[in-house]
């Protein structure tokens, strides 16, 4: 991403003299299509405002691709007639950056220039801009830049809706997994107990067994339950596109009104820099490790770090100022998350430490190498 979104810029900023400003509306373009989920709504936007930076009385993109011809911008610009060249053999379509003018446009006083753009997946078009008079020079140059930054733009946009896809379809198959491993099994599990605890129940002889199994299966039915919370939680923070950080945000947010402690997070992983299953897994631990926070630490400031080190190696840390971690916490009841964030840790794989500060306080750290 940051190859093709330096040419952007670069592309720009050939195009502009350096007493003049830079224009972000351009340099902008691949962040406001990649945040819309309509593209053709959003390209539809932009080109409204390039109509008013190119000082031109109309604009509208056509793109041929293999499954439909897609035309967004001004109405009734560019009808489609016999000999339309846009519409009748693609290989009369200008290449990349050129410009090419329509004559039967010509015939009938429009002037219009025809702007060849590419999506990089097959996807071949013009970007038809109209003057109330004959285009100049500048102008011309200018929708010159405009053809070559639109066709990086979408081949951008296309290739990361492309990963989100995919992205997305890892995601759902780790949180069918994660149902099936975790939440089947204790409810398997809670219906075979459900049945012993029927038959005990009836013998008034057996009544501590009873009590102890009634205790067994509360415990259980919390799990189970707060499972399904963190696994609804998690989906609408990671699926539908979001990415770790904006996951990260969210659930700071959300600890932050859950509890007295200040929240600091420090994130300088870039945006995509693992895979989808290894995100989904780092979330899972980091909540987890905020959740024995909220729960148990009674601290008052609370650090969440992302960095990565010299090594190529990615570092997640936890630490806060309370109380520390007793050496059996694992093997508490309160503290049964601790055994999953190190089986979350080990599909990474990454290792996982848990431990209490010199000072005060404990420190949950998380390092495994970039793939």
């Amino acid at each position: 991403m940051s190859a093709k979104w330096n040419f952007i810029k670069s592309a720009w900023g050939r195009g502009q003299s350096e007493d003049k400003p830079q224009h972000p509306w351009l340099v902008d373009l691949p962040l406001g299509l990649l945040r819309h989920v309509n593209l053709d709504e959003a390209l539809t936007v932009w080109l409204e405002g390039l109509e008013g930076q190119l000082k031109s009385s109309g604009a509208t993109l056509m793109l041929q691709t293999d499954k439909r011809l897609t035309k967004v911008g001004r109405e009734g610009l560019c009808h489609p007639h016999a000999n339309c060249p846009w519409l009748s053999s693609l290989d009369d379509w200008p290449d990349v950056g050129e410009l090419n003018t329509c004559m039967p446009c010509i015939r009938m006083g429009k002037h219009r220039l025809a702007c060849g753009v590419r999506d990089g997946h097959g996807g071949q078009g013009v970007l038809v801009m109209e003057f109330l008079y004959s285009p100049r020079t500048a102008q011309k140059r200018q929708l010159r830049e405009v053809g070559k930054v639109l066709s990086e733009t979408l081949s951008l946009v296309l290739d990361e809706r492309q990963r989100r896809e995919v992205a997305l379809m890892e995601e759902r198959a780790l949180l069918s997994r994660e149902l099936h491993d975790s939440v089947a099994q204790e409810l398997s599990y809670l219906q075979i107990r459900m049945s012993r605890l029927a038959s005990v129940i009836e013998n008034p002889e057996q009544a501590s067994e009873a009590s102890h199994m009634l205790k067994d299966l509360r415990h259980n039915v919390q799990r189970a339950h707060r499972q399904v919370r963190e696994l609804i939680s998690l989906s609408r923070l990671t699926l539908e596109g979001r990415s770790l950080h904006m996951a990260l945000e969210a659930a700071v947010d959300e600890f932050s009104r859950q509890s007295r402690c200040v929240f600091e997070l420090d994130n300088r992983l870039p945006v995509g820099c693992m895979r989808a299953e290894t995100e989904l897994q780092v979330m899972h631990i980091l909540r987890e490790a905020l959740v024995n926070v909220v729960r148990h630490s009674h601290a008052q400031h609370v650090l969440i770090t992302l960095k990565m080190l010299k090594d190529q190696r990615f570092e997640v840390c936890v630490e806060d100022d309370g109380v520390g971690l007793s050496e059996d916490a694992e093997k508490q009841e309160g503290h049964f998350g601790l055994r999953m964030m190190r089986e979350r840790a080990n599909t990474i794989p990454a290792q996982l430490t848990i431990e209490s500060k010199a000072t005060r306080g404990t420190r949950v750290k998380l390092i495994w190498r970039a793939l």
